[in-house]
């Protein structure tokens, strides 16, 4: 997939950002250059939110542990918005090449354990294109 010269900047603008912690800068490419091509800025923004709360929700189950109070309200709220993570992210591809639907589908969505890593993984570079809207917006006040 082609990905242009704004979307490129922004991903490595991210890179810098993110300590050069990103897990999965091309596909993080692509949804920002899909969301742009297509008129879909507000579902990226939708993942964006999602994701954030999603790494946030996951890193205090992980702390607290499945037997703690509150855990299992938590664990709900968590798989009901990864679904809706995920659906976005669906959205998002929908209209890509054939070869970038394929490999979304294959590495994010499959129903394992990996697939469940590398979705999360995904979630998090997103949560960084998040925090970098955020400290961009507070300072063009």
């Amino acid at each position: 997939m082609v990905v242009s010269q704004e979307t490129t900047s922004l991903v490595s603008l991210l890179r810098d950002f993110s300590g050069r912690r990103l897990h999965h800068a091309d596909d993080l490419a692509a949804l920002i250059e899909l969301s742009r091509l297509h008129h879909q800025g507000q579902v990226l923004d939708d993942v964006c939110f999602l994701s954030k709360f999603l790494i946030n929700t996951n890193a205090v189950m992980k702390r607290i542990g499945n037997n703690a109070e509150g855990y299992d309200k938590l664990s709900y709220e968590f798989r009901e918005n990864l679904e809706k993570a995920s659906s976005f992210i669906r959205l998002l591809v929908k209209e890509a090449p054939a070869d970038v639907k394929h490999h979304f589908t294959s590495t994010y969505f499959g129903l394992t354990q990996g697939g469940l890593n590398s979705l999360m993984e995904l979630l998090n570079d997103i949560t960084w294109l998040k925090n970098w809207n955020i400290d961009n917006r507070s300072v063009a006040k």
